[in-house]
């Protein structure tokens, strides 16, 4: 008997567990965790935008200048990178908390907060694919100050 009490229980728990995520709190973290990559997001591009600039003086200056201001920027440009690549991670891991609201709030009958948790997992999504396209962006300049080192030792 009071093994078949303790299963009533937990499978209570767990219904009211599955049921909660669809919640104000839930909404809430996925919210903050999205807005929180969506600034890293503008932040890095804020600071590839700096590195864009940069280019120019590189292919404007000479010599030893020109070197270094390449050679700095590549370093920058790798450490970006690197932070970049870890967003796309958080952005997935967004995404699938936005998923698992969804889900439950399909299964407590709640339509509306369904749709817009989907629709949240888009923007998720949109989120993800800006850090690639940054990605991308980020190698393109790379390898432009590559070839503003090329030029300096010929």
């Amino acid at each position: 008997m009071m093994k078949y009490s303790v299963l009533m229980i937990l499978c209570l728990l767990t219904s009211t567990a599955q049921a909660s995520y669809c919640s104000g709190k839930n909404w809430q973290d996925a919210y903050q965790l999205y807005t929180h990559n969506i600034d890293l997001l503008n932040n890095h591009i804020d600071r590839y935008n700096v590195l864009l600039d940069k280019v120019n003086l590189s292919e404007v200056g000479k010599g030893e200048q020109r070197f270094r201001v390449a050679k700095s920027s590549i370093e920058e440009l790798d450490q970006l990178n690197i932070e970049v690549e870890s967003l796309e991670s958080k952005f997935n891991k967004v995404k699938q908390f936005w998923q698992l609201i969804s889900d439950n709030c399909l299964h407590d009958d709640e339509l509306d907060y369904n749709n817009k948790a989907l629709e949240n997992v888009r923007g998720a999504d949109i989120g993800r694919k800006e850090v690639n396209d940054l990605l991308s962006r980020i190698e393109i300049v790379r390898s432009r100050f590559f070839q503003a080192i090329k030029l300096t030792h010929y």
